[in-house]
């Protein structure tokens, strides 16, 4: 009995840091992978804590070897805009000017309650109302309403000294008029830690190791 309870606890102990050691997201905001990673992980430390059969490390190695697979994920993810397009997906907008975007709403096999239920949560309660609402990467909706008089949808056109090409496609911005915008600037697109721009080209952005 008293081993079980240290191999619980040691388990534990490996579990708490490997999650930890991902970062401090909620729950509801981990990307597709990171779920998974957590799920498995979970799994993978039960079977070793129960049984006497198994050895502590049958559980701590596949553990690890999970943590470095999300380290790698996460190069990967920074390195490559396709590479975070295939592992996380894409934002997409579904509303837009009080009409739900039919496209975007078959092709993520949405129903009209599934839509009503999420912006209730954000304390809308019609669809008229509605700007911009916009599926997250992570299936959260982020919402924008008429009454916050926003004329054009703000989003990142680059993070961390890369194009965010998913984002301009958002609000139809080619990679030509920022390359433009940044040249007038003279700044070089690798030195933007964040730049945010609306369709009327309304530009605001970040250096990194500055505030602008």
């Amino acid at each position: 009995m008293l081993i079980v309870f240290f191999r619980a606890l040691i388990l534990y102990c490996i579990v708490f840091l490997v999650i930890r050691l991902m970062g401090k997201k909620e729950l509801s905001k981990v990307q597709p992978f990171e779920l998974a990673i957590i799920i498995v992980i979970s799994d993978l430390a039960s079977a070793p804590m129960s049984s006497r059969g198994l050895s502590l490390f049958d559980g701590i190695i596949p553990i690890i070897t999970l943590l470095l697979a999300y380290m790698i994920f996460l190069l990967l993810n920074h390195s490559s805009n396709k590479v975070q397009d295939l592992v996380c997906g894409k934002p997409i907008v579904i509303i837009k000017d009080g009409k739900i975007v039919e496209k975007e709403f078959n092709s993520q096999k949405y129903t009209v309650s599934d839509i009503m239920s999420q912006l209730h949560e954000k304390d809308v309660f019609s669809i008229s109302d509605v700007k911009y609402a916009i599926i997250e990467t992570n299936g959260n909706l982020s919402v924008i309403t008429n009454n916050e008089n926003i004329d054009s949808l703000p989003v990142n056109v680059i993070e961390d000294g890369k194009l965010a090409e998913n984002n301009m496609e958002l609000i139809g911005i080619k990679k030509g008029d920022v390359e433009r915008l940044l040249k007038t600037k003279n700044i070089k697109l690798e030195d933007v830690l964040y730049g945010q721009m609306d369709s009327n080209y309304k530009f605001t952005y970040q250096l990194k190791n500055k505030e602008v």
